[in-house]
């Protein structure tokens, strides 16, 4: 079975410093394994640069920064036992289950209501009526990896209702909150709100004193990097670079 993003994201944030500076043959001369994740780097950025040199829709090059956002997210998550997604970091506040279950919830309601603001006639309400419930506790149910698989779902999804928005329907009218804005403002809200809770989810790892690997600090750019090359329409580009991630740290797993 071809391991997920997660699977390998996870794998790489286990490696601390000694594991890092293990060695590695890159071009049969001597590195370390440290090389091994940074040449996946350049791999991300290399097939980048062509990528978002192609002509893209405003809405989609904004919503490819939601992407590079939760591929920060997941870099930071992946992996994460069991143990810490329901330990409060303090009296009344929220764990990384229930943060979680909030960015899901959110997410949905902000596709929802900026297509809502897209489509809608200029006779129709503002505000799409009746709101949006909160997540079910299923959709977080499980590990980590499940959780975080139901979040690339609901992502994909706000991408392929609004990645083509057409120009002309970026400044109409929408609110959100207690603010009026337009449908620009509202995409722009994804990537920021992906963000926010990403800082969340680190206070709460740092209060539950959780260490971070250098392994790890490199998974999020990892992450981030991925899933802006996918946001932009080069998921065949990320999926061979996981995959060329695996076989490097299978082969580093062997030194």
């Amino acid at each position: 079975m071809t391991p997920t993003l997660d699977t390998l994201l996870a794998r790489v944030a286990a490696l601390d410093e000694a594991a890092l500076s293990r060695p590695w043959s890159f071009r049969d001369k001597p590195m370390e394994v440290r090389y091994a994740l940074y040449r996946t780097l350049e791999d991300a950025q290399e097939a980048l640069v062509p990528v978002a040199a192609r002509p893209h829709p405003e809405s989609r090059r904004i919503l490819t920064l939601a992407e590079r956002a939760f591929g920060e997210l997941r870099g930071l998550l992946a992996g994460l036992p069991d143990d810490l997604l329901d330990r409060p970091p303090a009296e009344g506040q929220w764990p990384i289950r229930e943060t979680l279950r909030h960015v899901l919830a959110v997410e949905r309601r902000y596709a929802a209501q900026t297509a809502y603001a897209v489509a809608r006639a200029d006779t129709d309400p503002v505000r799409l009526a009746g709101g949006l419930p909160e997540a079910p506790a299923e959709d977080v149910a499980g590990g980590i990896g499940a959780i975080l698989g139901r979040l690339a779902h609901a992502r994909a999804e706000a991408n392929r209702r609004l990645g083509e928005v057409a120009e002309a329907a970026m400044t109409r009218p929408a609110v959100w909150v207690h603010y009026d804005v337009d449908v620009r403002f509202r995409l722009h809200r994804f990537a920021a709100h992906l963000a926010e809770h990403t800082v969340q989810c680190e206070k709460i790892l740092a209060a539950l004193g959780w260490p971070v690997t250098e392994g790890r600090h490199v998974a999020r750019r990892l992450g981030a990097a991925l899933g802006e090359l996918e946001g932009l329409g080069g998921t065949a580009q990320a999926l061979g670079i996981a995959a060329r991630l695996g076989e490097r740290l299978d082969s580093a797993a062997r030194a």
